[in-house]
């Protein structure tokens, strides 16, 4: 994916992992969106963003995020992700809520393990 942001996706066991690196705002949110929901397997159980290495967000971005929750949850599955503790996208999770609709874990091993 071109545009700020690039996404890799692998299977870990009953899950698709997607990492998300660089940027996401309204430019490209659009793209990330389609990409991400078009990826999920019926098989999956859930879905993982691995926002590790991600840059920055925007509102659009975290639009993205509340969408496809709700889009994974009509589908029976789960959205969960992942967003270290020292990482400066936590606040902005903490101030969307988005919490309150996918959990939010601090590595990609416990949002696997879950």
């Amino acid at each position: 994916m071109s545009g700020g942001a690039d996404i890799s996706m692998t299977e870990t066991g009953p899950m698709l992992v997607a990492s998300l690196t660089g940027e996401v705002d309204m430019t490209n949110a659009a793209l990330v969106r389609e990409e991400l929901s078009s990826a999920v397997p019926n098989r999956a159980q859930a879905l993982v963003i691995d926002l590790t290495d991600a840059r920055y967000l925007d509102s659009a971005a975290i639009e993205v995020l509340f969408e496809l929750s709700r889009r994974l949850v009509r589908r029976r599955q789960q959205l969960r992700l992942v967003v270290p503790q020292r990482s400066p996208l936590r606040r902005l999770f903490t101030l969307s809520d988005l919490g309150s609709v996918a959990p939010v874990h601090d590595s990609l091993e416990t949002a696997v393990a879950v």
